[in-house]
Order: structure tokens, then C-alpha cells, then sequence
């Protein structure tokens, strides 16, 4: 599991930000003290703008022992930044939220650095706990890998999920209460990068409530107006769960066949391609659940995104696939493409009688497995 470092490892999350599209700038003084510095090396100042990469603003020499630098460097006000080390890519993470910040580390006890600017002590004590909570994960993971029973793999799976939605809640928690607004992009940064299934609702009232604490800040609104962006469209896109985006395409005689026409069945969408050799491979595995299940009120609808109508028609043939198919021969163009936000195939989603999106890409066994486990139940009642 990735570590939120402060020592080793250089984490960035993606609002890790120096202000890169405001052009004002102030003249901040920068003081570092390193106590037990092992060698004479140099120091670097590193910003990262929004969606751009670290770069380096500055550069000094720190001396070997009791070294003392010092950048003088004009940067944007209310942003994260940090001093890097040449000796074994150490940094110190801080908050520009003072006119002169000073640092002070022992080398021999580098995590417990100080910084005289409050957003930064408030962004180390964020990163500390949060590494404890990404330790409690990994050791009740570890636990759960090497538990000897079935049972005991439930439970220390059980407490990891309850941990890891404790790191959440304190990112949450974190985010919303903190006083810096650029330590609070920081962590809502963190929160966003580990966690794929986000609440859209839970973190759109989040950002709705930053903009009204930090309502002059530009890069909060910047942050925010991105984010919501993203959420609305994430919102859109099929999942499990959601209503499946109807569409309507010819099949091989050109006949218009609308994906609505389907509901009352079982039906799986399965997106493919003549020219795609893992459809391909993957079309015996469909042909044998379509056999197996096509009496049990299911069936299948065949996407394809060619271009080449033969070629289409060809494998149709070849490869057995008796159930309805459709195309509008626009291979990636095709309109179903952006509607299901595919990015690859083979891709399929199977949908319930109300045209409910149940499962999504199921390929080979994990196929008949699903559709046993909820055809042969609907049989069973």
C-alpha cells in the first residue's frame, strides 16, 4: 500500500499545488537548519502546479554538521511546497503561509522536523496520522492473508475495511475543518487518489463547504470547479446500479433494434469486434453460456465496433453467436462507445428485467458464474 511519506518517499497528490496559474508572487524567506547534516549537499525548493509536474524553483548548498541555507525565492502565496535533500531523496514538506519560514531537523531524527508556519505543522500532523492509519491497514491485511481458515480471513477482512473507512472519515474530517486552504487541497487530494468509489454527493458537499470557508482563495475554486466537473460527468457513466444507457443500432439486415425493446429478460450487452483477437478468444465462453442459459429468460446483444461489414457478418458466423447483433460500423466512433465510456474490448454489462446494470465486464467463468447465481435463483422461486 502506497505510504503518505515525510521522510523517504515523495507523495503528490494531484492538488499538490505552488499556485502555477496566478500570477502573483511574493518574496518568501525560507530558513533551514539541519542539525548532524552528513555531508555538504545540495538543496532544492520544489513546486508542483495543478496537473503539472514537481519542478525546482530554487537551488542551495546546505553544509556537512550544523548546516544552515537559505532561499530567498518569489513564490505564490498559500501553497505546499518542499525542501528536498540530495542525500537519499529526503524532504520536508510545508505550508507558504508566512512571509519567513524556518525549518529545523536532526538528520539523526529527521521526522521530528519543525516548522515555525502553522499550515505546515498542521500538514505533518495530518500525514502522521494518516501513516498510522495506512500501517493498521497493512497489518490487519497481513493478518488477513496469513490467517490459516476462511473465517478468520473474514474477519481481519472485516476490521481492514473498518480501518480503512476510518482513514476516510478522518481525511473527510480533516479536509473540511483545517484552517490552511492549500493544506485542505492537499488532503482532499490524498482523499480523492485512494479512493476509486468515492460518494460524488458526500464529496461535492465537501467541496461546496470549502468554497464557502475559503470564498477569495482561486486555487480552492480552481480545485473545486475541476473536481465538481469530473464528479457530474462520473455521475453519467454506467455502474452497477444505475440504469443502463439506452441506445438504439441496426443489426446484419439493417433492421433498428433498440436496447429497451429487451426489458422483461436477462440480457447480457456484449461489446466486440471482428478484428479483436480477445473477443475472439472469448466468444466460445459466451456461446456456451447463451446455450446454457437462453431458456431461463436471458439472451444476449452483440456490439460490435466494426468497421468492415463482411468481416463482421464472417465472425458472426464463425464464431456460432446466435443472439441478436448490432453495429453502426464506426469501430471507435460509434456512439456507444463514449455512452458506456468503453476503453476496451472485450467489455460487457449485464442487465436485470427493469434494465438495471447488475454486473459489469464478466468474462469466462466468472460469466457462468454470475448468470447461475442469478438465473438459477429466479428459476428456484
Amino acid at each position: 500500500m502506497q505510504r503518505v511519506g515525510i521522510v523517504v518517499s515523495f507523495f503528490i497528490p494531484a492538488f499538490f499545488l505552488f499556485s502555477a496559474c496566478r500570477e502573483k508572487k511574493v518574496l518568501t524567506t525560507i530558513n533551514v537548519s539541519i542539525q548532524n547534516n552528513p555531508q555538504q549537499q545540495r538543496v532544492s525548493l520544489i513546486g508542483k502546479g495543478y496537473n503539472t509536474p514537481p519542478m525546482v524553483l530554487d537551488t542551495t548548498t546546505l553544509g556537512e554538521g550544523n548546516g544552515h541555507c537559505q532561499f530567498q525565492t518569489p513564490i505564490n502565496p498559500d501553497g505546499i511546497y518542499s525542501v528536498r535533500f540530495e542525500k537519499d531523496g529526503r524532504y520536508i514538506l510545508f505550508s507558504n503561509d508566512e512571509p519567513v519560514i524556518d525549518i529545523h531537523a536532526d538528520w539523526n531524527d529527521f521526522r521530528g522536523y519543525a516548522i515555525s508556519s502553522p499550515g505546515s505543522a498542521s500538514l505533518k500532523n495530518m500525514l502522521i496520522t494518516f501513516n498510522e492509519y495506512l500501517t493498521a491497514i497493512d497489518s490487519l491485511r497481513n493478518h488477513g492473508l496469513h490467517s490459516g481458515s476462511d473465517s478468520l480471513k473474514v474477519i481481519w477482512s472485516s476490521a481492514e475495511q473498518k480501518k480503512a473507512e476510518e482513514a476516510e472519515d478522518y481525511l473527510y474530517q480533516f479536509t473540511d475543518t483545517t484552517k490552511t486552504p492549500a493544506v485542505a487541497l492537499y488532503a482532499l487530494g490524498i482523499l480523492t487518489q485512494r479512493n476509486k468509489d468515492i460518494d460524488p454527493q458526500q464529496m461535492k458537499s465537501l467541496l461546496s463547504r470549502l468554497m464557502d470557508r475559503f470564498k477569495d482563495n482561486y486555487e480552492v475554486k480552481n480545485v473545486a470547479a475541476s473536481v465538481t466537473n469530473l464528479l457530474d460527468k462520473q455521475m453519467l457513466l454506467p455502474s452497477v446500479g444505475k440504469a443502463a444507457p439506452l441506445f438504439s443500432l441496426p443489426d446484419t439486415s439493417g433492421q433498428t433494434i433498440d436496447l429497451g425493446s429487451f426489458r422483461g429478460r436477462y440480457v447480457l450487452v456484449d461489446f466486440w469486434a471482428s478484428w479483436c483477437a480477445p473477443c475472439r478468444q472469448e466468444n466460445p465462453a459466451v456461446v456456451a453460456a447463451y446455450n446454457t442459459y437462453k431458456d431461463k429468460n436471458f439472451t444476449i446483444l452483440g456490439v460490435s465496433l466494426d468497421k468492415n461489414k463482411t468481416a463482421w457478418l464472417n465472425a458472426i458466423q464463425k464464431d456460432g453467436l446466435a443472439w441478436t447483433q448490432v453495429s453502426d460500423l464506426k469501430e471507435w466512433e460509434s456512439k456507444v462507445v463514449s455512452l458506456y465510456n468503453i476503453e476496451g474490448i472485450p467489455f460487457n454489462v449485464l442487465l436485470d428485467p427493469d434494465g438495471i446494470i447488475i454486473a459489469m465486464n464478466l468474462r469466462g467463468q466468472m460469466l457462468h458464474k454470475k448468470l447461475a447465481e442469478v438465473l438459477d435463483k429466479q428459476t428456484e422461486m
